[in-house]
């Protein structure tokens, strides 16, 4: 199965995005965050899940091995099917769902298209009994929580340029040591690049 697409962006539309990988062209749902990083005629690597029932075959992306963990859990979820997973992660970054789940947010999650009050709590009450059970979302989640909204932004940048997760959260760490955490964006960017390129 595919681990990932690393190619020319083809074409855009809503949800979707089209990568041309050595002239085969690959149809893939994206969620919406990760769409407002990408653009026609630029290369991107995409992580990706295949969906796979009966008469579907389906790829989802994203720039992110956090955004992936987090998609595949959510499927793993009574009555969460790809489409309400990909609404999850299109609505809300990893770190402000590792928030909701962690503070009993029911709003938060029923702002997300697809997801009622009941469907809320169910996703809330799993989530938190498969933290206690798998240690790697455990990790995303608490350390999505502990570094905020910028973290996630400079992660999903590096790896969007083709950095590894575990590289790009070494340079991302890097960055925030440098210039402190509450440094703009684009700054943690260009200094966690910097970072990458020394160690090249």
């Amino acid at each position: 199965m595919f681990a990932f697409l690393r190619g020319i962006v083809d074409r855009i539309a809503p949800g979707l995005v089209e990568i041309d990988v050595n002239g085969v062209g690959y149809l893939v749902c994206v969620p919406d965050r990760a769409l407002k990083r990408l653009h026609v005629g630029g290369t991107t690597k995409l992580l990706t899940y295949c969906h796979i029932r009966e008469d579907i075959f389906q790829i989802y992306g994203f720039l992110s091995e956090d955004e992936r963990t987090l998609f595949s859990t959510l499927l793993s979820i009574n009555g969460v099917g790809p489409k309400v997973a990909l609404s999850v992660l299109s609505a809300m970054s990893v770190q402000e769902f590792g928030r909701a789940v962690s503070e009993n947010d029911v709003t938060a999650l029923t702002r997300i298209s697809g997801i009622g009050k009941k469907g809320a709590q169910r996703i809330i009450l799993e989530m938190k009994a498969k933290l206690g059970q798998d240690a790697e979302l455990s990790a995303i989640l608490q350390e999505s929580a502990e570094h905020g909204g910028d973290q996630d932004e400079v992660l999903e940048a590096l790896c969007a340029l083709g950095c590894t997760t575990p590289e790009a959260r070494k340079a991302a760490t890097y960055a925030r040591e440098k210039l402190g955490k509450d440094a703009p964006v684009e700054e943690l960017i260009r200094m966690a690049l910097r970072s990458l390129a020394k160690v090249k």
